[in-house]
C-alpha cells in the first residue's frame, strides 16, 4: 500500500496461550501493539504498527486490516509467547502472566519508517518496559516534536519503585496516558498532575481525567467474561480511532468501554470485525 498512516502504534505482537481452569487451551495471536493497531483500525485508517514477529505468527488477519510496511520478519526465530494462567474459571480477571521473550522484544526506534514518523500525527506506546518506552520517547520527540503520543502500562511493570519512578517520568513527558485502576492507584500523583489521563475502572466502565477532576465517564453493560486477555488494549484502540475521526472526548470514552465489554464475551479479537 502506498497510503502513509497517521495513527502510528509501537508494540509488541505474541502468541497467546490462554489456560483456563476445567477448559480447553486456546493459542492465539495477540500482544498489546497487535491488539491496539488492529482494533484502532476498527474506526479508523489509515493505521500503522511497527512490531517485530516471528515465522511462527500468521500474519494474514492483521495484514487485511492494518498496513504492513512497518512489521519486521527475523527469519528463524520465534514470536515471544505470553502465556496466561487463569487463578479460576469464575474470576477471569485474574491472572498469572508470563512471558517468554523471542523476537518481539527487539523491537525498536530504528524500525519506525521514516515517512511514518514525518507524517504521523498521533503515535501510541504500548504496553513494554518502560526503559524501552523511554527509547521511543525520546526518538520520536526529536524527530517529530509536533506529533502527539500516548503510552500506557501495565500493573506487572509497577513492582517496583525504579519502574515507577520510570512510569512517571514518562507519563510527564506523554501527551495521554491510559491506565486501569490498580495503576491508578500506584501511579497516582503523577496522573493526577496530568491534563489527559484515561481510567479504565474494569466493570465500573472509565473515566477521562484531567489533573485529577473527572471531565466525562461512561458506565459499562454487564457480560459473562470469557476472556479479558488484550480488553485494555483494545480499550485504547478504539478510543485513539474516534479520537482521530475527531469524535468528542465523551464519544470516544463510551464507544472504547462498549468495544472492550464486547471484546471480553469471546476469546480473540476477529469477532469485533464481524
Amino acid at each position: 500500500m502506498d497510503t502513509i498512516p497517521t495513527l502510528l502504534i509501537i508494540g509488541f505482537t505474541n502468541i497467546d496461550e490462554n489456560r483456563v481452569l476445567n477448559k480447553k487451551m486456546t493459542i492465539l495471536p495477540g500482544g498489546a501493539g497487535y491488539f491496539v493497531a488492529l482494533a484502532a483500525s476498527r474506526v479508523y485508517q489509515p493505521v500503522g504498527l511497527v512490531t517485530r514477529i516471528g515465522l511462527d505468527f500468521d500474519p494474514t488477519f492483521l495484514y487485511s486490516r492494518v498496513l504492513h510496511e512497518g512489521i519486521k520478519y527475523i527469519k528463524n526465530k520465534k514470536t515471544s509467547r505470553s502465556i496466561q494462567t487463569y487463578f479460576s474459571a469464575s474470576d477471569l480477571s485474574q491472572r498469572d502472566i508470563t512471558l517468554k521473550p523471542g523476537v518481539s522484544s527487539d523491537v525498536c526506534p530504528s524500525d519506525i519508517p521514516i515517512q511514518w514518523l514525518l507524517h504521523a500525527k498521533h503515535i501510541h506506546i504500548a504496553t513494554m518496559p518502560p526503559h524501552q518506552q523511554a527509547l521511543f520517547m525520546s526518538f520520536i520527540r526529536e524527530k517529530n516534536s509536533h506529533i502527539t503520543i500516548s503510552i500506557d502500562t501495565d500493573q506487572y511493570l509497577c513492582q517496583n519503585q525504579d519502574n515507577i519512578r520510570s512510569i512517571q517520568k514518562l507519563f510527564k513527558q506523554a501527551d495521554m496516558v491510559f491506565v486501569n485502576r490498580q495503576e491508578y492507584a500506584l501511579l497516582r500523583d503523577a496522573i493526577d498532575r496530568h491534563p489527559y489521563a484515561i481510567v479504565k475502572q474494569d466493570k465500573d466502565g472509565a473515566i477521562l481525567m484531567c489533573k485529577g477532576k473527572i471531565v466525562t465517564k461512561a458506565e459499562i453493560s454487564q457480560v459473562s467474561v470469557v476472556d479479558a486477555t488484550g480488553a485494555g488494549d483494545v480499550f485504547a484502540g478504539i478510543y485513539l480511532g474516534c479520537m482521530m475521526k475527531g469524535r468528542k472526548s465523551d464519544v470516544c470514552l463510551k464507544e472504547s468501554v462498549k468495544a472492550a465489554t464486547l471484546f471480553v464475551t469471546q476469546t480473540g479479537i476477529d469477532h469485533l470485525f464481524s
